[in-house]
């Protein structure tokens, strides 16, 4: 029953956001990272909750929001700025809450790790939307994380025997681990010739393998957070699959990875 919802929500889900990628303007496709955003951000924060853990809610959505809204009127380097911009506001949030409230620093820690994990990672997929054919930076990315995945999954549950982080997340292997980096590589592979895009040839596969393994610790640590707070989902918005914090764990390390290689990778 569990597989059946996977399977059904993935069919509804996936026409509308292959759409979003492809076709939507740069100020719906805004909207929409906007959107990702606050949902993840609300699920990080019903997550530290469920062990009394707090942050500083309201400047970490407004400085989250800001950072994606630099994105789309600047560059990165407007990024960078914002990101330094907001780490002061939440310090400066932590000074005038230092003598009341929950501690300090914990609170100033996570509320950063919000900010940068979620806030900064996501509008990485603004600054990728709008390089030329950046629908296509988008869509590459997500086919070849979707695909890292279902294969770590699959191998993982075949062939899976020896534990990664038992600790973090006990359904882990290193077969598993394995497999999903092979799989990403060779849809990396594969999509770099068909969609024609710039990247040197002879380092198509390092580009896999990297993103196979940013994949994959963002992907872990989230199942430490998750493990902190003793949950097994970070929510349940999507049916058969979760939270939507547990569908992005695996793309926010890889956004950054992706378009800074997007705007340095040699041609040939």
């Amino acid at each position: 029953m569990e597989q059946v919802k996977r399977v059904v929500s993935a069919l509804v889900i996936l026409p509308p956001l292959v759409w979003f990628l492809l076709y939507a303007s740069p100020a719906l496709f805004l909207i929409l990272v906007l959107a990702l955003i606050g949902l993840s951000l609300y699920e990080y924060v019903r997550v530290l909750q469920q062990v009394q853990l707090a942050l500083y809610t309201n400047v970490t959505f407004l400085t989250a929001f800001v950072l994606a809204i630099t994105a789309y009127l600047g560059d990165w380097r407007w990024l960078s700025c914002a990101l330094f911009l907001s780490v002061m506001a939440l310090t400066i949030s932590g000074v005038c809450a230092a003598s009341q409230g929950p501690p300090v620093f914990p609170t100033l820690v996570y509320s950063v790790f919000g900010v940068c994990f979620i806030g900064w990672t996501l509008s990485h997929l603004i600054l990728l939307r709008l390089l030329p054919a950046g629908q296509w930076y988008v869509l590459f990315l997500c086919v070849i994380v979707w695909v890292g995945d279902s294969a770590a999954m699959y191998v993982g549950k075949s062939l899976g025997r020896h534990k990664m982080a038992p600790a973090i997340s006990p359904g882990k292997t290193w077969e598993g681990a394995v497999g999903g980096l092979m799989g990403g590589m060779a849809a990396t592979a594969g999509l770099v010739v068909v969609l024609g895009l710039p990247f040197a040839s002879w380092a198509t596969l390092a580009l896999g393998a990297g993103i196979g393994l940013a994949a994959q610790i963002g992907d872990l640590a989230e199942s430490k957070l998750k493990r902190l707070a003793g949950v097994k989902e970070s929510g349940a918005l999507i049916p058969g699959h979760g939270g939507l914090l547990d569908r992005t764990d695996s793309l926010v390390l890889v956004l950054p990875l992706v378009y800074y290689v997007a705007m340095v990778w040699p041609e040939g």
